[in-house]
Formats: C-alpha cells, sequence, structure tokens
C-alpha cells in the first residue's frame, strides 16, 4: 500500500504530495478528523513515502543527479525500505500508541531518545504517534520540548481523532491535515460484492460507518458483532448495579460513540417513525421499543450529558462510578420500564 491506496481524501493527500514533491517536509505533522477515517494509513504510508529508495533515486538523492529538491510523489512499495516499514522493523521508522488508554511519558522520553539519533539507513527519522490526545499531561509536557527543537532530520506525526484534548501549544506547532468522512461512492470501494456478497450486510455495514471505513471492519473485522457486544453491555448496563465490561478508556469511548448513534437513532424513529432513516436501519423495531417510553427532549437531554462525558474522559474517571452514573442518567432520562435493550414493557 502507498499514499495512492488512501481512498476519498484528496484535500490530505494534495498536502503531502506538495510536501514529497517540493522536499518542504516539516517537522511536525497532525492528521486530525474521526476514527476510521485513514489518518493511521496515511501517516504510515506518507513515512515510508519519504524513505522510499526508489521514489529518492528517482528524485536524484542516490544517483548523483544534480536534483536534490524533492523526494519524489509516492513509495514503491516494493523496496527495502518500504517492505521493512509495513512490517514494522524499519530501524528509522517508530510507531507508539496508547497501553490501556494513555501513552505515558517513559514511551515518550524512549521515543525521543530515538529521535536523537541519525538515521541508520532512511533519509527521514518518521515517529508516528497514534491517539497522540492519549498522552498523560507529564508526557506531553516532554514531548513539547521535542516539538520546540526537532532532532534534526526527524518528521513527527502525530494522529488523532480528538485533536482538542491536545495542548495548544502542541498543535500550533504541527501542520495540521484534515481527513474528512468518505462520501457513498468512496466507501462502496471498502464494501464490494466479493468481500461482503449479503447487500442486506454491506448497507448497514455502510450506514454504522458513515464516510469512516476503519470502522466498516471495526477493531475485530467485524463491525456487526461489536455492535451486538455494545448492546449486551447496554443491558447489562441497564439491568442494575454490576461490574463494568470496559477495559481501558479506550473501549468507554467506543462505548460512548455508539451508545450516541442510537440515541440519534432514537430520537430519528421517535420524530419520523422511519425505519429506512436510521443507522442501525436492521433494527428498527429494537431501538423503537428501547425509546417506547422516552420523549424526544429526554433523549435529546440523555445526547448532551453523553457528549459531556466524552469530554471528561481526560480525567480518566472511575470506571465503576461512571457505569452507574450512566445506568442512572438513561433509566432516567429515557423513562425505562424493563432495563433490556430487546424488551418493552
Amino acid at each position: 500500500m502507498a499514499l495512492k491506496d488512501v481512498i476519498g481524501q484528496a484535500g490530505a493527500l494534495d498536502v503531502l504530495k506538495s510536501a514529497l514533491e517540493s522536499g518542504n517536509v516539516a517537522s511536525s505533522w497532525l492528521f486530525q478528523g474521526l476514527s476510521g477515517t485513514g489518518k493511521r494509513f496515511a501517516a504510515i504510508n506518507f513515512a515510508k513515502a519519504l524513505n522510499c529508495n526508489a521514489a529518492h533515486e528517482e528524485a536524484g538523492f542516490f544517483s548523483g543527479a544534480e536534483k536534490t529538491s524533492g523526494t519524489g510523489k509516492d513509495a514503491c512499495d516494493n523496496c527495502a525500505s518500504c517492505k521493512r516499514i509495513d512490517s514494522g522493523i524499519h530501524p528509522d521508522v517508530t510507531l507508539i500508541g496508547p497501553e490501556k488508554g494513555v501513552i505515558k511519558i517513559e514511551e515518550i522520553r524512549n521515543l525521543e531518545e530515538k529521535l536523537s539519533l541519525r538515521a541508520f539507513e532512511g533519509r527521514f527519522k518518521v515517529a508516528v504517534i497514534d491517539d497522540a490526545h492519549q498522552m498523560k499531561a507529564e508526557a506531553a509536557n516532554a514531548f513539547l520540548k521535542c516539538l520546540e527543537e526537532p532532532p534534526e532530520g526527524s518528521v513527527i506525526i502525530l494522529v488523532s481523532s480528538n485533536p482538542e484534548r491536545l495542548p495548544d501549544t502542541i498543535r500550533s506547532r504541527c501542520i495540521k491535515v484534515n481527513f474528512r468522512p468518505l462520501g457513498e461512492r468512496d466507501m462502496e470501494f471498502f464494501l464490494p460484492g466479493a468481500r461482503c456478497p449479503d447487500a442486506s450486510v454491506r448497507k448497514a455495514l455502510a450506514r454504522l460507518a458513515m464516510g469512516r471505513p476503519g470502522l466498516v471492519m471495526g477493531k475485530s473485522g467485524e463491525a456487526l458483532k461489536e455492535r451486538d457486544a455494545f448492546l449486551k453491555s447496554l443491558s447489562a448496563m441497564l439491568s442494575g448495579p454490576g461490574t463494568p465490561t470496559w477495559a481501558d478508556r479506550q473501549d468507554i469511548e467506543e462505548f460512548l460513540d455508539r451508545l450516541g448513534l442510537f440515541l440519534r437513532d432514537m430520537l430519528v424513529m421517535k420524530i419520523t417513525g422511519n425505519g429506512e432513516l436510521l443507522l442501525n436501519f436492521d433494527m428498527p423495531e429494537k431501538i423503537e421499543a428501547f425509546g417506547k417510553y422516552a420523549d424526544a427532549e429526554g433523549i435529546i437531554d440523555c445526547y448532551g450529558k453523553i457528549t459531556a462525558l466524552k469530554g471528561s474522559l481526560v480525567y480518566n474517571p472511575n470506571k465503576a462510578i461512571l457505569w452507574n452514573y450512566m445506568a442512572g442518567v438513561l433509566k432516567k432520562k429515557l423513562k425505562m420500564k424493563v432495563q433490556s435493550t430487546g424488551k418493552n414493557a
């Protein structure tokens, strides 16, 4: 895969290709946009293009030619450098991300040490920090020093679906590249009939993804099964006091995202009664039953509280307290009679 394989992000690709062709590559980048829009995929392939042997030879870096201003347009995807980056073993390209929902200061310090070294075989030392907004405060402060005085020959790419949670001092030092939800035509690329022969399943997946191809397959490659798991967690939450099913902060965020979509569908069903307008169009009866006793005002209020909760996750709330608080909010605002996503009173 290469940058040319990033689908539906023409604006972002224009920015990246312009930097590659001119050779004017900034030291710090922020790839920002909704989750599942291809940010991490583009970041890795940008790293490949920066260090691609074939692209550099074409531009004159290794051939002794006079042209030395650009790095070429894209990765060849076949040279040793491209293959090593794909395999995660290139000595000059590092990818880090959160563990249990947090990027710790130790990881940032290790990354800074790697960046301070001369490139071993590539032209650039590249660091990709996935879910960069998950950096703890002390990690973000330590990382700021690296952005203020970037090591020579280094390129740092922050990837974030919640860039507003990054300190302004970090965002202001990065070139911002925006990734947007895909249109329906581009989404069709990820759901061809050969991969997903059931037309109704393709339609359900496309609706649930909302222009975000990374969500078509989900973490496990089975988005519909992940939705079923969410519904089971929701049912458990509403059944009474219990143990949270979340493993970490990322699980909480994904649960809140899915709950937001579910509340959206409840409101649409309450106002229009038209199941074809639902994102979860294949379960209108369940959504209607879930919101049977709720009114539009209660659903909207509930959605607002969920949105506020997402903003508070930066403070690492207690999972048990959050679980029971959300159960109370849902029961009160949605006027639940029977605590199940599949039944009504």
